[in-house]
């Protein structure tokens, strides 16, 4: 006998409905179907069930169990903490920088120079006589204006 919703959202649905944390529409929607739906049914009893077990170990955990801390528990448990965190720290300055070099040392060893990457020799312009020579005849008469102005 299989329910009608899918199991996947079934489970979720029951689990929400158990806890109550369902929208009151979807919550009185599965009330409805739960009232048709033998499966569904004995899901949310097992459901109850388990957290009816659960919260009563719990509560008899919390009775029974009268635990004593020394004084200076936090601060042992605080310095704990902090050895932990700085030997996580130490561990991160030391091994990020290695890594980083031990990676730029191997990108360098083999590294191949590719052709396509190797610029290629270009050509030097040769220059004209006459270019060069109308080029100092400009910067003469320029001179000359600048000198007279």
């Amino acid at each position: 006998m299989r329910c009608a919703l899918e199991r996947d959202v079934s489970e979720e649905l029951i689990v929400g409905y158990c806890a109550r944390t369902l929208d009151p529409e979807t919550e009185a929607a599965f009330g409805r179907h739960i009232d048709s739906c033998t499966v569904c049914c004995q899901l949310v009893a097992a459901q109850k069930a388990v957290w009816t077990a659960l919260d009563g170990v719990m509560c008899e955990a919390m009775d029974e169990s009268q635990v004593t801390l020394s004084p200076d528990f936090d601060q042992r448990l605080f310095r704990r903490i902090q050895a932990s965190e700085n030997r996580h720290r130490w561990l991160w300055r030391a091994l990020v920088p290695a890594a980083a070099c031990a990676a730029l040392a191997a990108g360098f060893l083999f590294r191949q120079p590719d052709a396509a990457s190797t610029p290629a020799a270009r050509p030097q312009p040769t220059l004209q006589i006459d270019q060069v020579e109308h080029a100092l005849d400009d910067m003469d008469m320029l001179n000359q204006l600048g000198a007279a102005i």
